[in-house]
């Protein structure tokens, strides 16, 4: 997980596929980009230009604490 609550972690992957601007969680330092752009394959997988650092929401959804 990449943030402390399952309410955080699951704001932050709201954020993404409603195509909101967000902030690299590891780095912060930018947003993260869509993997798949030129593709258009999924807008599940995500990259920060910065650190590299690749989200793939579906696997994050897999790994959320029941609680």
């Amino acid at each position: 997980m990449y943030y402390k609550t399952r309410e955080e972690e699951l704001a932050f992957m709201k954020k993404l596929w409603a195509g909101e601007a967000t902030l690299c969680p590891k780095c912060q330092k930018a947003e993260l980009i869509l993997l798949h752009k030129k593709a258009k394959k999924s807008n599940d997988d995500w990259k920060c230009p910065e650190c590299e650092e690749i989200y793939r929401t579906i696997n994050m959804m897999y790994d959320l604490p029941n609680e």
